[in-house]
């Protein structure tokens, strides 16, 4: 979703609405002589986003033993929804328990939030199923100038990376995604530079050594303008009919690509890489 020149993903904008509504809720109650159960609100959430965290990390923690520093990295989007409404009403119950006062109006302010997070994410998932799109009709260029006609990729589940070389998150993510893609060939990774040059590409590739097996330059962003995107890195999850099953916004990690993954890949235990030595994504 994007609001003027920001972009945020759907369930960061799912959480705030929650919390306005629950903050709402709280609010109007107080007005209406109960105590006031922000406070307590703010700790319930912070406690169900702390578990879901958790949660997401142990279901991942093979991915994360190898990329430990990721877990700190919260903007992967790595969170366990599940887990986190179980820590979000196992705290309102102990705020409850703890302060009798309270629980009412944390109560009602709870509902009122799930009720609206529920709402949103709802909505999100609905839209994004109505405007699901085939593979458009766009002809990018590769590094030597060769037409690559993007639904000529079918046939593969596939992985659009939408990137720019003076994009910091995107220069972060890219070697972990072109191993990802020596280690999936039942996979296919396209690498979409948006807005610059091959020559500027084919410079800063050969200076990191990194050597992605298709990189694509969309120099008028048609990518870009095609899925609704505002930010980069961007990447796209499309199935082998080129149906785009999934989008994620912001750097990925190691845990959040095999999250997305599972979601266009026949099996996961594709995802294993092909020898002994390698890493499972």
């Amino acid at each position: 979703m994007n609001l003027g020149p920001f972009a945020f993903s759907t369930g960061l904008i799912a959480l705030l609405f929650g919390l306005v509504a629950a903050l709402a809720t709280a609010g109007f109650l107080r007005k209406r002589g109960l105590p006031d159960a922000g406070a307590a609100l703010y700790l319930a959430l912070i406690a169900g986003l702390l578990l879901a965290r958790v949660a997401y990390v142990l279901r991942w923690r093979q991915q994360y033993l190898e990329q430990p520093f990721g877990i700190l990295n919260l903007r992967d989007g790595g969170f366990d929804p599940a887990a986190g409404l179980v820590g979000l009403v196992l705290a309102a119950l102990l705020i409850g328990w703890r302060r009798p006062t309270l629980r009412k109006a944390l109560a009602a302010g709870a509902l009122a939030g799930l009720a609206a997070w529920g709402f949103a994410t709802l909505t999100a998932q609905l839209l994004r199923e109505a405007t699901r799109q085939p593979m458009p009709a766009v002809v990018l260029r590769d590094l030597e100038g060769h037409e690559v006609v993007m639904q000529s990729l079918r046939g593969k589940p596939l992985v659009v990376n939408l990137w720019a070389t003076w994009c910091g998150p995107c220069r972060s993510e890219l070697p972990m995604l072109v191993e990802a893609q020596r280690r999936m060939p039942q996979l296919r990774f396209v690498f979409a530079d948006q807005g610059e040059d091959a020559a500027t590409v084919a410079d800063y590739l050969r200076r990191e050594r990194l050597a992605p097996q298709l990189v694509l330059i969309d120099g008028k962003l048609e990518l870009s303008a095609r899925y609704g995107v505002h930010g980069y890195p961007t990447t796209l999850f499309l199935d082998a009919d080129g149906i785009l099953r999934d989008q994620h916004m912001g750097e990925l990690s190691r845990a959040t690509l095999a999250d997305r993954l599972r979601r266009i890949a026949p099996q996961p235990a594709t995802l294993t890489a092909p020898d002994a030595a390698s890493h499972t994504y």
